[in-house]
């Protein structure tokens, strides 16, 4: 008669061994499916963006919603920047970098209160993958008026982090434009914007070559608190536009966030570890160019192309500029 005999000490280890192989493959598997899953998905929101964008476009001559069209009126005098807070329309820009509610506002039924727009906007159109909470607001002196809404909304519900950004250099005017009548591109960053450039799709340049629409998010303080900036005429960028990757001190993306350009800039410095905010989907960022087409960019890359970031005609300067970028092109170059 034939007897059960019990596995020996080395083939239970073979055994564990591969059990536990299977099931990190498994893990493996399964994680990947789900950070797949949650890219789609962030996808399909800037895809909503960027049709959004082109149907505003297509409404107003090809010029780009934000700051050189409904932000406009907002700027100088007081009484305009009062007539943004408060209860308006779903369509009035939360602030003056505000491309979003212009294009989606009405189609989203977002919320005619700033305040609760503003967080409408950061969690109806957020990746997946965005799923920190602000800690704070960003409050410096402004027109009394609706703090208080920003203030009640932080303190019940809380607003999640901004989940997407547009290079601001396709926003702003051409230095050649007064900027008495616009908002223009008034620093020597990594690049400048063509003397005469206008905000609009017919002057990009390549449609599928230019970045509208990226993962970004701004800002997250040297101690490591995250907020935003509710002032309805920020200084720098606001909440929806940024100064791109291969500016090394961006507050979104740079390698050297705490080298401003301007003493000014980042209000003291930026947490070191702001990119990760960014580049979210596993050390990339998603990216929509122009024409509706789609890229996942890993850092490497978004530090070194400058021609993604702004406009044909821009002229490389290096100020500033990341060391791939600087490798990358020639100071004086054109981009195209």
């Amino acid at each position: 008669m034939r007897t059960r005999r019990g596995m020996t000490l080395i083939e239970l280890a073979v055994a564990m061994g591969v059990a536990s192989t299977m099931v990190g493959i498994s893990t493996s598997v399964v994680l990947g499916v789900r950070a797949s899953s949650r890219r789609t998905v962030c996808l399909a929101q800037q895809r909503a963006l960027h049709l959004g964008m082109a149907q505003y476009t297509i409404s107003n001559r090809s010029n780009l919603p934000g700051v050189n069209r409904e932000g406009l009126r907002f700027m100088g005098a007081l009484a305009n920047r009062e007539a943004m807070l408060g209860n308006t329309t779903p369509s009035t820009p939360v602030s003056t970098f505000d491309w979003m509610s212009p294009c989606l506002g009405e189609e989203l039924g977002l919320s005619a209160n700033r305040a609760r727009r503003t967080a409408q906007l950061f969690d109806w159109l957020a990746c997946p993958d965005a799923d920190d909470g602000c800690d704070a607001l960003y409050e410096r002196p402004y027109p009394p008026g609706d703090a208080e809404d920003f203030r009640a909304i932080q303190e019940l519900e809380g607003f999640r982090q901004i989940s997407y950004l547009s290079p601001a250099a396709f926003h702003l005017r051409g230095p050649w434009w007064k900027p008495t009548q616009y908002v223009t591109y008034r620093w020597r960053g990594p690049a400048v914007v063509p003397e005469r450039y206008k905000p609009m799709t017919t002057e990009v340049g390549n449609p599928a070559g230019k970045v509208f629409v990226a993962d970004g998010t701004r800002y997250l303080t040297r101690t490591g608190v995250l907020d935003f900036d509710i002032n309805p005429v920020p200084k720098y960028f606001g909440s929806f536009t940024t100064s791109g990757p291969i500016y090394a001190a961006s507050t979104a993306y740079g390698s050297q966030p705490n080298r401003p350009q301007f003493a000014d800039e980042t209000r003291g410095a930026v947490h070191e570890d702001n990119w990760k905010l960014s580049y979210r989907h596993r050390g990339v960022i998603n990216v929509m160019f122009f024409d509706g087409s789609s890229r996942a960019l890993d850092r490497k890359t978004a530090n070194t192309d400058a021609t993604l970031w702004y406009p044909a005609g821009s002229e490389f300067t290096g100020v500033s500029a990341t060391v791939e970028a600087s490798a990358h092109h020639a100071e004086g170059e054109i981009l195209y």
